[in-house]
Formats: C-alpha cells, sequence, structure tokens
C-alpha cells in the first residue's frame, strides 16, 4: 500500500522514521490496495473471518489495514 506523506518525525532513535498521513490519504491508499486486490473490505474482511485468503498479498493487506478503515 502506498500514501502520500504529510509528514516526517523523528524519533528518539537515529534510523526510526515514522511516517504519517491524512485519514483520507490512508483510506484512499487502502481502497486502491484493495481494488488492486479485485476485492471490496467486506469481502478481505470475510476472508480474514474464515482465516482463508485468497493470496498472500491480500492477507499481507489485511495485517496492515485490517479493522482500520471503514470502507
Amino acid at each position: 500500500m502506498s500514501v502520500t506523506i504529510d509528514e516526517r518525525a523523528m524519533t528518539d532513535h537515529e534510523d526510526d522514521i515514522v511516517v504519517v498521513v491524512s485519514d483520507a490519504d490512508y483510506r484512499d491508499a487502502a481502497q486502491r490496495s484493495l481494488d488492486e486486490l479485485g476485492l471490496t473490505y467486506a469481502e478481505l474482511e470475510e476472508q480474514a473471518r474464515e482465516g482463508n485468503f485468497a493470496s498472500s498479498q491480500a492477507h499481507a493487506l489485511w495485517v496492515s489495514i485490517g479493522g482500520t478503515v471503514d470502507l
């Protein structure tokens, strides 16, 4: 999933970078990822409930966005 970067903030550790994105950009990126997989959020959510993902990409997307958006 790709997102537009609104802000980069450094943490206490030199090698850690925190990327902050807007809610709209996050939702848009999640929707684009779903579109690329040919899934709706409801279908992805069902796959998660069943523990049976259509692909490793679908599983990775669920790990990234599961329960965080309302699409």
